[in-house]
């Protein structure tokens, strides 16, 4: 039993984060203070993706997470792929697609662009 207790004494957190250590801005700068996104409709589940840009001028927290977005994503995902708190994320994809950074949808809500291939489809259908 002893040693359970003593084990127990070092499991008090410390306010040290791992992920935090190497962070060199605080994240409410980050977000310039919001507590939430501008855009109210995103939540957990609201897929995101990456759009052709230059990234440079992003601090690398945001380039982080436009990083992630290579393929449709969840909030929710992102939050746990970066280790930052759900509603900072939440703020900072708000922030990316208000810049024109990351496009709002979902895989499915992709624009086919062969129309015949979608007629194809239908035929050989209407055909079972």
């Amino acid at each position: 039993m002893a040693n359970l207790a003593g084990a127990m004494a070092y499991d008090v957190w410390d306010g040290d984060d791992e992920f935090a250590a190497g962070r060199l801005v605080p994240l409410y700068i980050l977000v310039n203070g919001q507590t939430s996104p501008r855009n109210t409709s995103l939540d957990l589940a609201t897929q995101v993706v990456a759009l052709p840009r230059d990234l440079n001028r992003l601090e690398p927290e945001y380039q982080d997470i436009v990083g992630r977005c290579g393929a449709w994503v969840s909030i929710a995902e992102l939050s746990a792929f970066l280790h930052l708190p759900l509603a900072i994320i939440k703020i900072m994809v708000d922030v990316l697609l208000e810049q024109g950074y990351l496009g709002i949808g979902a895989p499915a809500q992709q624009q086919i662009q062969d129309l015949r291939l979608l007629e194809t489809v239908l035929a050989g259908l209407e055909r079972l």
